[in-house]
């Protein structure tokens, strides 16, 4: 059973970044929709990504002192 719903861009947006939330989750069902969900999760893996190698530095720099 499937249910059909609609949510605001900024809230999916909220669920991407929190991680409770991922594409793979969920279809859409049309063209426009798939879109911007892919500009989302774009957009978020590259915050992550961003984040993310700015930490790990640091990390191995506390570890080896």
């Amino acid at each position: 059973m499937t249910i059909q719903i609609e949510i605001d861009k900024d809230k999916l947006t909220h669920l991407f970044e929190q991680g409770v939330l991922c594409a793979a989750d969920f279809r859409c069902l049309n063209s426009a929709s798939k879109q911007q969900v892919t500009r989302l999760c774009l957009t978020n893996c590259a915050k992550r990504l961003q984040k993310t190698s700015f930490e790990i530095p640091i990390l191995l720099y506390k570890q080896a002192h």
